[in-house]
């Protein structure tokens, strides 16, 4: 036991310190955009979304949390599943509508109307995702938190044709958005073979009638705020597959929104298919 505890310290400490230099990384992109933003013309809006969800990556990073199993790294307030959830709300919706802006911010597919509005689908979808996220955290019912992800995975389906579609047209053909489309379909692929592949039938779609039970929503509310168990126990957490996913969520998905805070503005091909 004692080597399994040092090594979820040894991870924590590397993914704080990730999280930390990605932050300063986020802020550092921000400041200087808005420095210069009087001459440049940068849009303000995409850099709040990635400085939003870089910060909320980062706290999370420090307050560890497992928030359907009601796990926390610290016995804290700061780490209760509630105030995470609460969080993820913003940095979950900040990740997908800065995926959005930059795939709608590219020239419109013309003969394929239906994936220009597929981004913005997609947004919908995690929003509404929101929803079965908060009701499954309070209520424990396992079939809210199997919608919220059938939700996530609906919505990169969504957007992987629009990427593939761009990629295979070259359009457009600026090396940024290319390289921004390229690591959207990594993203996409990996994902939804997760999601889809293991996460999905095997994770929430066997246990759907778990947790199903009477309720008092007072109750249940405040247990969703004050009932969580703090530990550092390797298979408590899940095991390997839990820091193999958070991992990822700490360091991967904030670096893609690092690198889609700096992509360029729309080209003039857009510009002119603007009304």
């Amino acid at each position: 036991m004692i080597p399994l505890l040092a090594g979820t310290t040894i991870w924590w400490v590397v993914m704080v310190c990730v999280g930390a230099i990605n932050l300063a990384i986020a802020w550092t992109i921000f400041a200087r955009i808005m420095r210069h933003r009087a001459t440049t013309k940068w849009p303000v809006f995409p850099l709040i979304l990635g400085v939003l969800f870089v910060t909320v990556a980062c706290y999370r990073t420090v307050f560890v949390s497992s928030y359907p199993n009601r796990l926390a790294w610290f016995d804290t307030m700061f780490n209760s599943p509630l105030v995470i959830r609460s969080l993820a709300l913003f940095a979950e919706i900040s990740f997908i509508s800065l995926i959005a802006w930059v795939l709608r911010r590219m020239p419109p597919i013309e003969d394929a109307p239906v994936l220009n509005i597929a981004p913005l689908f997609s947004v919908g979808c995690i929003a509404t995702a929101q929803f079965f996220a908060f009701g499954g955290l309070i209520t424990q019912f396992n079939w809210l938190f199997a919608v919220e992800e059938s939700l996530w995975a609906l919505a990169f389906i969504a957007i992987t044709p629009v990427v593939v579609v761009r990629l295979r047209r070259h359009q457009p053909d600026d090396r940024r958005h290319r390289a921004f489309l390229i690591m959207m379909a990594v993203w996409c692929f990996g994902y939804l073979a997760f999601q889809l592949g293991y996460a999905l039938p095997f994770e929430y779609y066997t246990h759907l009638t778990d947790g199903l039970r009477s309720i008092v929503f007072a109750d249940a509310l405040h247990q969703a705020v004050f009932n969580f168990t703090a530990t550092h126990d390797f298979s408590t957490w899940g095991g390997a597959g839990f820091f193999i996913w958070h991992s990822g969520y700490f360091s991967l998905c904030s670096w893609m929104v690092i690198y889609s805070m700096t992509v360029p503005l729309a080209s003039q091909a857009r510009t002119q298919h603007t009304p």
